[in-house]
């Protein structure tokens, strides 16, 4: 029986979706990256060993599984090669698992666009002198997506192709004078760029058609995205956003899937909440709380390396990401970080100065910077929490606050998460 299933981001992306993949993996046949680029940072960790994946979807270390990018990822050809040249390098460490990825098992959509090192070049020349940076990772993801939206961009049907390729740049010089420098200039990077397109070639197909043919087969789909809901393109908290649609629908946009053949939504969150690069964040917290957490939970970006922004659960933003995705399950992760804590805070609803109490997440994040949050205040524990098992078995107060999670977001909680390994679970 045929079975489609997303994971989501609820929060403001690095919520551990990586980890889920490559749990909800071993029951399917093929995973999808559904959108974003090498801005992800998805972290896996198996037998005490730490991978890090940045394009290559999370279930790609679960056995005879297909890992397919679909035409809504945007590609960074060198980054690729590189990750996947890491991936099928025989390593001197017994516990890394061996991984073989050949064009059998790793489908990247033709029609997928194309990370240039003129996009990067773009992107970190507006962060920088922008007056108001939006704080990207400055790999080329918003520049790339921006050409694409204009329909001057490189599908990688293109870029593997040497003629399309050629004429692509030859218009863009023609075109931009900007450009003509820059590709004259840094030669080297065009070079290495250039020489990724062979490597690549092989992998390159109509993925998107080979996905429906295994969904018509039988076969079992799990759709992964990257980021989270509260950085959609058009749902979360422009301009403070990614440049691509996070949610759930955006899955069936990018495979091109009807919404009728997905079965779960399951979101991914934090017991508690992070942010990284700027933007509204009305729990974030500024004292010793707020830094005890990011220091237990070790909140630095996969990508980039930046401290991130911590605050406590906020359950308006999380009913928000709820309603926009249609949750039909939740996983809540590190809720050992919080294990020590004299008490918690849920936020249920804001104070805005002007327009009093807010119970809906607004759609300005001008007025949500604005926000104040009203809190309930919970008991903590100091017990441990058990690495797996049930959610029966942890200590009470943890207990009611998974509860009261559940209660002041309409959601169910299906599994816990206890640490970063594949087994550090917990389940209902």
């Amino acid at each position: 029986m045929s079975q489609v299933n997303v994971v989501v981001g609820a929060q403001w992306g690095d919520e551990g979706k990586g980890k889920w993949v490559d749990v909800l993996a071993e029951k399917t046949d093929v995973v999808v990256r559904y959108q974003g680029g090498n801005n992800a940072g998805h972290t896996i960790w198996i037998g005490g060993v730490k991978y890090v994946l940045h394009q290559i979807p999370s279930g790609v270390f679960q056995k005879n599984l297909i890992s397919a990018m679909a035409a809504g990822v945007v590609i960074h050809p060198v980054g690729l090669v590189n990750e996947i040249t890491k991936m099928t390098t025989a390593s001197t460490d017994a516990r890394v698992i061996p991984v073989k990825i050949t064009p059998e098992n790793l489908w990247i959509s033709a029609r997928a666009h194309v990370i240039t090192p003129w996009h990067i070049h773009l992107d970190g020349a507006r962060e920088s002198k922008s007056s108001t940076p939006i704080g990207t990772t400055k790999r080329g993801i918003g520049p790339t997506y921006s050409e694409k939206a204009s329909r001057t961009g490189l599908r990688m049907g293109h870029y593997v192709n040497d003629k399309a390729r050629t004429a692509w740049i030859e218009d863009m010089a023609a075109s931009d004078p900007a450009f003509k420098k820059h590709y004259e200039s840094e030669k080297a990077t065009w070079d290495e760029f250039h020489l990724s397109a062979q490597k690549i070639a092989p992998f390159v197909c109509d993925a998107e058609t080979k996905l429906r043919k295994a969904l018509h087969a039988g076969k079992r789909l799990l759709l992964e995205g990257a980021q989270g809901t509260l950085l959609d393109l058009d749902h979360g908290t422009y301009p403070f956003v990614t440049s691509s649609s996070t949610a759930a629908a955006g899955a069936c946009s990018s495979i091109g899937l009807s919404p009728k053949a997905i079965t779960n939504v399951y979101g991914i969150a934090k017991a508690y909440v992070t942010r990284v690069g700027s933007g509204p964040f009305p729990t974030e917290l500024h004292d010793d709380v707020g830094a005890d957490i990011a220091k237990k939970g070790n909140e630095f970006g996969a990508t980039t390396g930046r401290p991130r922004r911590c605050g406590w659960f906020d359950a308006v933003a999380f009913r928000y990401s709820a309603a926009v995705n249609g949750f039909d399950g939740v996983i809540i992760n590190k809720m050992d970080i919080l294990t020590g804590l004299r008490e918690l805070k849920i936020c249920v609803k804001y104070k805005h100065p002007e327009l009093g109490e807010i119970e809906d997440f607004p759609w300005d994040a001008n007025v949500l910077a604005k926000c104040e949050p009203v809190y309930v205040t919970l008991p903590g524990w100091s017990e441990d929490i058990p690495k797996s098992g049930s959610i029966d078995q942890i200590p009470e107060n943890a207990k009611n606050y998974i509860l009261a999670l559940e209660r002041h977001t309409n959601t169910r909680i299906m599994w816990v998460g206890t640490g970063p390994g594949r087994e550090e679970m917990l389940t209902r």
